[in-house]
C-alpha cells in the first residue's frame, strides 16, 4: 500500500524531480485505492484529504499551479505548522490560496463529520476571516463557498459535512452572513465568516480560529493615522477569539512601519516570511515566478513597490538607508562634560496641537573635542504654543547651548510668545532662523556619512511622558521608527531637527586642550612698563 500521509513521503535530494516523484506516488495511490472495497477505499481517501494539503490542492481542487518545487515546501511548511505564524509572502506566489483557502477547507473537513480527525478532540471549529475591509475578506468567503457547493468530489465522499443543495438546506450559506456545513454543535457563529478589520467589524462574536489576511493594503499605510487606526482594529480583533484561539497571518508588505510590523515586534505572531528570490535580493535567483515574469513585476511596480511586496524589505529599494549597528555608540550622562563641548539647541515646532500633526521635535546637539557629535537631549511631543515655549526655554536652561535655531516658519508662529516668555522669565537668548533651499530627504541625508563613521552618539535612554500621558522612551522610537525606517518612516521630524545642526552658523568641533607645561620661570613673558592697560 503507498505510504499515507503523502504529506510525510520522503523526496528525493534533487527538487527538479519533486514533481515527477509526486506525480508517480499519487498516480500509485489511485491504482491502489482502485483495488479496494469501495467503502474502504473512500475511507483512505477522505483520510488523504483531510491529511495532506498537496493532494487536496492539486488533485481535488485541480490546482496545477501549485506543481513547483518551492509550492512542496511551502504547502508541507504550512501542513505540519499551519497556527501563530505570520506568513509574509511575495505577490503572486499562493499563500491566500494555499492557507485561507485550502487549509481552511482542510480543517472542516478535517474536524467535522462522523469521524474527525482526533486532534480536533471532538471540537468544530468556526473560522473567522478578517481582511482591511470587509469587502476583501468576502471574496475569500466566496472562494471557500463556491469550492464546497460545487465540488463533486468533496461533496461525494464528505456527505457529512456538506450538503448536496447547500444554497438551500444549509442553515446560513451567503458571502454575507457566513457559511455553514453540518455539524452536531450549535454556535451563534457560523462555520466560516468573513469581516473587516476597520469597517464592519463584529461584535459579539467568538471565533476558535482567527485568520488575518489582507489586514495591510495601500489604504491602511496611506498617512500615520491610517496605519495607527488599522493596528488599533487588529488589537480589538482579538477579542473576538474564544479563550485560545488559532491565529494565522497571510500578506504582504506596504511599508516599513505598517501593522505587520507591529505584530511582529510584538510577539502575536512568529514571522515566516518567504521573498520572491532565493536570497531575498533584487538580484537573487526566482523562487516561483519565472524570471521573464518577475523582470516585467520589477519594471512595471518601480524599485520602492517591488521591495516591499515582492522583496518583502519595503526599504530594500534605497541606499540611502541607516543601519542599526550605526547607533551602538552610547553614552551615560555622567560620562560626558557637556560643558565642554560646542553646543546647540533646535526646534522644529509643529503646525498645531491636533491628532495627525506633526511632532514638535526640539534636539541639544553638542560636537566634542574627539570630532564626534552627540545627541545631549531629544523631545518628540504634541505640543501646544505655551508647551513649545516653555519646553524650548527649559532645555535653554539645562544645557546652555552657544547657539539656539528655530525653523523658520514655525518661528514666525511663536516668536510673539517667545519673547514674553523671556521677559517674563528675565531669560534672554537670540534665535537662529533655519531655512535653506534643501528637501527634507535632502537634509536628513546628511547624517548618513556622520552615522555610518561611528561619529554620532545617543543616550542610553532618554524618558518622557507625553502631552498624552503615556512614557516613552525617546532614544528607542527615534532609532526603531525613524532612522531604521528612513527613507520611508511613518514620522521623519525627529531626524529633520537632528540634521539642522548642518545648518547652524560656525557650529564647529572645539579645539582639543593643549598638554600642560611645566612652568619655565626663566622664559616668562615680561610684562610692559608704563602703560596703563598693564596696571
Amino acid at each position: 500500500m503507498p505510504e499515507l500521509p503523502t504529506s510525510t513521503l520522503t523526496l528525493g535530494p534533487s527538487p527538479s524531480t519533486w514533481i515527477t516523484e509526486l506525480r508517480k506516488h499519487y498516480s500509485n495511490c489511485q491504482a491502489w485505492f482502485e483495488k479496494l472495497p469501495h467503502s474502504e477505499a473512500l475511507k483512505l481517501q477522505r483520510y488523504q484529504i483531510r491529511t495532506d494539503l498537496y493532494y487536496l490542492l492539486r488533485y481535488v481542487m485541480g490546482r496545477t499551479d501549485i506543481e513547483h518545487p518551492w509550492m512542496v515546501r511551502r504547502i508541507r511548511e504550512i501542513q505540519q505548522e499551519p497556527d501563530g505564524y505570520l506568513d509574509l509572502w511575495a505577490r503572486d506566489h499562493r499563500k491566500s490560496t494555499i492557507i485561507t483557502y485550502a487549509k481552511t477547507i482542510q480543517d472542516i473537513l478535517a474536524s467535522h463529520g462522523d469521524d474527525p480527525l482526533p486532534e480536533w478532540q471532538g471540537r468544530e471549529p468556526t473560522f473567522g476571516i478578517f481582511s482591511h475591509t470587509r469587502g476583501i475578506a468576502s471574496e475569500f468567503v466566496r472562494q471557500i463557498k463556491t469550492e464546497l457547493q460545487s465540488n463533486t468530489i468533496l461533496m461525494g465522499l464528505f456527505p457529512d459535512v456538506l450538503y448536496d443543495n447547500a444554497e438551500r438546506d444549509a442553515p446560513r450559506w451567503s458571502v454575507q452572513n457566513g457559511l455553514t456545513v453540518k455539524r452536531k454543535s450549535n454556535p451563534k457563529e457560523a462555520t466560516v465568516e468573513g469581516w473587516g478589520l476597520v469597517d464592519g467589524q463584529p461584535t459579539g462574536k467568538h471565533f476558535m480560529v482567527l485568520i488575518y489576511d489582507d489586514v495591510v493594503v495601500p489604504e491602511s499605510v496611506s498617512t500615520p493615522e491610517m496605519i495607527e487606526k488599522t493596528t488599533k482594529a487588529w488589537e480589538l480583533s482579538q477579542n473576538l477569539g474564544d479563550r485560545s484561539p488559532k491565529m494565522r497571518g497571510i500578506g504582504t508588505r506596504y511599508h516599513f512601519a505598517d501593522t505587520w510590523r507591529a505584530i511582529i515586534d510584538r510577539g502575536a505572531l512568529k514571522p515566516r516570511i518567504h521573498p520572491c528570490t532565493d536570497d531575498g535580493t533584487h538580484s537573487g535567483r526566482p523562487v516561483y515566478l519565472r524570471p521573464n515574469e518577475l523582470e516585467k513585476k520589477r519594471r512595471n511596480m518601480g524599485p520602492f513597490t517591488f521591495s516591499a511586496q515582492m522583496l518583502l524589505n519595503p526599504i530594500a529599494d534605497s541606499r540611502q538607508t541607516f543601519q542599526r549597528s550605526w547607533f551602538d555608540k552610547r553614552f551615560e550622562y555622567g560620562q560626558l562634560d557637556h560643558k565642554a563641548m560646542n553646543r546647540v539647541l533646535l526646534c522644529d515646532p509643529a503646525s498645531a496641537k491636533k491628532r495627525g500633526s506633526d511632532w514638535t521635535t526640539m534636539a541639544v546637539i553638542g560636537k566634542g573635542a574627539d570630532e564626534n557629535v552627540y545627541l545631549l537631549d531629544f523631545i518628540r511631543d504634541r505640543l501646544s504654543l505655551k508647551e513649545r515655549a516653555e519646553e524650548f526655554m527649559r532645555l535653554h536652561r539645562k544645557w546652555k547651548p552657544q547657539q539656539a535655531g528655530y525653523e523658520e516658519y514655525g518661528l514666525q508662529a511663536d516668536i510673539e510668545y517667545l519673547k514674553i516668555l523671556m521677559a517674563q522669565k528675565t531669560y534672554h537668548f537670540e534665535i537662529v532662523t533655519l531655512a535653506g533651499k534643501l528637501s527634507k530627504p535632502d537634509r536628513i541625508n546628511r547624517l548618513i556619512p556622520t552615522c555610518a563613521d561611528g561619529k554620532f552618539w545617543v543616550p542610553e535612554a532618554i524618558m518622557r511622558t507625553t502631552h498624552e500621558h503615556k512614557v516613552e522612551e525617546q532614544i528607542v522610537m527615534l532609532i526603531e521608527q525613524e532612522f531604521l525606517a528612513w527613507p520611508v518612516p511613518v514620522h521623519d521630524d525627529g531626524m529633520d531637527v537632528i540634521s539642522r545642526y548642518f545648518d547652524m552658523p560656525d557650529f564647529d568641533f572645539p579645539e582639543a586642550n593643549e598638554p600642560e607645561h611645566v612652568d619655565d620661570r626663566y622664559n616668562k613673558p615680561r610684562r610692559a612698563q608704563g602703560s596703563w592697560m598693564s596696571r
